[in-house]
């Protein structure tokens, strides 16, 4: 009989040395963990109430060993739950802490506060169909991390940004498009939530969360989502800048813009778009304006010309003057050049409320 009883607790040792010496996530660790804890003190001398209370601290023991080992180590928690949001993305969520699988890469996340800490991309989805899915299916996206495309439809101060399904139009410019608010994907901002302080309404963004719950708004929805962290927002660095001519031309100077120090005006131009894909078409006063749009970015890689009254800048479908007494810029038609006369009169700058100036060229 002792010799069966040590038996017995050898195979539980092996049980609990395998346990922590196998780094894969699999069920059957814990499962090991505590029959080889159950079999060591079960066959033990002790009385049946010492046997239940040594195998109790002995689990507890355990679990703060794991978790020193998880801390210190990297390794892959036996007290744990694994959620996988992707084939190369898992979530390790223990007690007190989890750990971000990021393709073999452990993180360590102590008490929850870490957002989205992987560089690893997830697949991407759009706002438009995903919405609808979740609701529809909550508990295949409850708790995973989700990398969604859309644009802002809310921003609530240093709180929340939110996402709705949209429409676009093909004659939709400035970003802006149609939202519908049946269901909305709320992104809370817990205080690490970065690049939110340049986000605006109709901005493209992508971001990786967690799907947290849903909640009902009336006949309306509203998806949560936590720990997440924005990847990429609008590419404002690279675009097209397209004039379209006016049909009638005369010497009128029609205010666009007044940011940066620079005063922008345009003549003989019907509008002047600025595209950056196929969603986003901006009027170029507007982009100036929010800042999006600078004069360096503007006459960037432009074929250049300048005498002692100003420098000329040559685009495709446009021509730029940049007075050299003032910082005022003229954007006109092909038909512009440095032998009009409207620098001299820009020596005083114009009343910024005015909307248009009637300045005759000489």
């Amino acid at each position: 009989m002792k010799k069966k009883n040590f038996i017995l607790k050898c195979v539980g040792i092996l049980f609990i040395l395998f346990s922590f010496l196998y780094n894969h996530y699999i069920l059957l660790r814990l499962v090991f963990l505590l029959l080889g804890i159950g079999l060591f003190f079960f066959f033990s001398h002790f009385s049946n109430k010492k046997k239940i209370l040594y195998s109790l601290v002995c689990i507890v023991c355990s679990f703060f060993m794991d978790s020193l080992l998880v801390k210190y180590l990297n390794r892959i928690p036996i007290y744990s739950y694994e959620i996988k949001s992707s084939e190369e993305f898992s979530t390790y969520n223990s007690f007190f802490y989890r750990m971000y699988d990021c393709n073999g890469q452990l993180i360590y996340d102590a008490l929850y506060k870490k957002n989205y800490m992987c560089t690893l991309d997830l697949p991407e989805k759009n706002v438009n169909s995903l919405l609808a899915q979740i609701v529809n299916n909550f508990s295949e996206f409850h708790n995973k991390f989700i990398h969604v495309e859309g644009k802002i439809s809310g921003i609530s101060g240093s709180e929340s940004i939110s996402m709705q399904t949209f429409e676009t139009s093909e004659n939709s410019i400035n970003g802006q498009v149609n939202f519908s608010d049946t269901i909305t994907l709320k992104i809370i901002n817990n205080g690490k939530l970065e690049k939110t302080e340049n986000l605006k309404i109709y901005d493209t963004v992508h971001i990786i969360g967690r799907i947290d719950k849903i909640r009902k708004n009336g006949q309306n929805k509203e998806i949560v989502m936590e720990d997440a962290k924005i990847i990429s927002q609008n590419n404002f660095h690279n675009y097209d800048i397209k004039a379209i001519e006016s049909k009638t031309c005369d010497s009128e100077l029609k205010l666009l813009s007044k940011a940066n120090d620079y005063t922008y005006y345009s003549n003989c131009l019907n509008s002047i778009y600025v595209t950056y894909d196929e969603e986003n078409r901006y009027e170029l006063g507007y982009v100036l304006t929010d800042q999006r749009m600078t004069f360096d970015m503007l006459i960037k890689d432009l074929e250049k010309e300048e005498n002692e009254v100003g420098e000329l800048y040559k685009q495709d479908t446009f021509h730029l003057i940049k007075c050299k007494n003032s910082n005022t810029v003229i954007i006109g038609n092909k038909k512009l050049n440095l032998d009009t006369k409207y620098c001299e009169n820009f020596n005083i700058e114009p009343n910024e409320s005015s909307e248009t100036s009637n300045l005759e060229s000489e």
